[in-house]
């Protein structure tokens, strides 16, 4: 009855279509749902990412470190929404603190005496003079690039081949493009990444390499006085995990500086990643703006746009008497539901302590990873950012995103299809994606997870054998 399914997959070789039935025979209602439900939604998700062939998995109920999908299959989770739950699934800080807020309302649209409170507390842990509260990575970039604009009296965006800064049209381009699309290296082409985007954002966006600061350079001698604001990861994480070389983010500081543009640090993946602060503060440079999201509300939906306080103080209401201001606004930005959440993972859960002890285990995943490599000539390496890990399918050091693309990025779905067959998630989904370690992960769900990595990577490296054969 499914046989269709598995035809997609004959090209990697027996083992993994075998690898792919068991995935099919393990989870037979996600089948049922998804064939129901994608007459109605288009591929049965509601964010591309989440689909994946031959369908992904339906899920109804998750805590601390486990997740349990509609066949009554547990899981460990090492995806942990995207990197965003260190706190784990349903804390139980977070909970009683949820219960107690739903019971007194989670939508005023008038502003929450949390405020006050948080104020203080975010302005000291991330180093930024003002913010302001919206609700998605997504939203938070587009403000900042709003902002820049409005403070350069310019239109152009800088932004990274690679880099992904949610779905904001004059972000939405060369976030994955193909080789045949990308145009040279050191100078590469704006690709739109979705059809509806307006003709004019190819005009107003410019793509330049990760941890290459010539291009850059050669651009702003052409193009300076008309760009506003330079985007980027302070490590790049929509390929993997990328770091900076040293000296290269405090050269783009230098040069945004030089030609007055606004430099956004895009830091909705790697902040409160490494410890309770910004990627920014780490390498000990000053971005103008930066956006957070993700790991700083335990689940709830909520982000952050702030910086300079000469930048923030152009919010103001368009109908304001004495000058146009740059507009913010949302239904739902800083709902008490959401404020509560972000107050109490950052005094209560995501504390200075919690890291160490993750790290350490992070660092034991890396170790059995890299010795299974080294096992089977699979040529791959683990990269680490604070409490998440990604494969880097590439034998050398990947510093861009072109090297990203001329890697063997195929061999993750062996590794998938394996560790969810046992039980274990091993990371958000997708080869450019990560594993993350949460508060509530146990050395014993590591062991697991470290047992089951020999047999993964075998069976990638079987893979890799049988698609160079043929």
């Amino acid at each position: 009855m499914y046989e269709a399914y598995l035809v997609d997959w004959e090209d990697f070789g027996p083992e993994v279509v075998n690898e792919v039935r068991k995935y099919l025979e393990r989870t037979p209602r996600s089948r049922e749902i998804y064939e129901s439900v994608s007459e109605y939604i288009p591929l049965g998700v509601n964010s591309n990412q989440r689909y994946y062939a031959p369908y992904p998995i339906y899920f109804k109920e998750a805590r601390a470190s486990r997740i349990w999908d509609v066949d009554n299959n547990e899981y460990i989770d090492f995806n942990m929404g995207y990197g965003t739950l260190i706190t784990g699934h349903a804390h139980p800080r977070l909970v009683t603190a949820w219960e107690k807020q739903i019971s007194k309302g989670i939508l005023y649209t008038y502003p929450f005496e949390l405020l006050e409170e948080l104020g203080e507390l975010i302005t000291e842990i991330f180093d930024i003079d003002m913010f302001r509260f919206s609700n998605s990575g997504s939203e938070a970039i587009m403000y900042a690039c709003r902002l820049a604009r409005a403070y350069t009296g310019r239109d152009i965006i800088i932004k990274i081949e690679g880099s992904y800064h949610g779905t904001y049209d004059y972000v939405l381009v060369s976030s994955w493009p193909t080789r045949g699309l990308a145009g040279p290296r050191r100078m590469p082409v704006s690709v739109l990444d979705s059809l509806g985007l307006p003709e004019d954002t190819e005009d107003l966006v410019r793509v330049v390499p990760y941890n290459d600061i010539d291009p850059l350079v050669e651009l702003l001698e052409e193009e300076g006085d008309e760009i506003a604001g330079l985007v980027v990861e302070p490590v790049m994480m929509n390929a993997g995990i990328i770091y900076p070389e040293p000296g290269y983010l405090r050269k783009l500081r230098d040069l945004t500086k030089e030609y007055d543009i606004v430099l956004i640090f895009d830091e909705v993946k790697t902040g409160m990643r490494a410890y309770p602060g910004t990627a920014s503060q780490m390498f000990g440079v000053d971005p103008d703006l930066i956006t957070l999201a993700k790991a700083i509300g335990g689940g709830a939906t909520v982000s952050i746009i702030g910086g300079d306080e000469e930048i923030m103080s152009l919010i103001a209401p368009s109908e304001a008497p004495r000058y146009q201001g740059v507009i913010h606004a949302g239904t739902y930005n800083a709902n008490p539901f959401s404020l509560v959440s972000v107050y109490v993972t950052l005094t209560e859960i995501l504390t200075k302590d919690q890291y160490p002890r993750l790290i350490k285990l992070n660092e034991e995943i890396k170790k059995a990873y890299q010795e299974a490599f080294d096992k089977y000539g699979v040529e791959a390496y683990v990269e680490l950012f604070g409490v998440s890990g990604a494969i880097m399918y590439s034998k050398e050091k990947i510093r861009n995103f072109r090297q990203v693309l001329n890697s063997k990025l195929e061999l993750w779905y062996p590794l998938y299809f394996n560790m969810v067959n046992k039980g274990v998630i091993p990371n958000a989904t997708g080869p450019e994606e990560m594993w993350t370690l949460s508060v509530q992960h146990t050395e014993e769900d590591v062991e697991t997870y470290i047992e089951y990595i020999d047999e993964a990577v075998r069976l990638m490296a079987a893979a890799d054998k049988y698609m160079s054969e043929e």
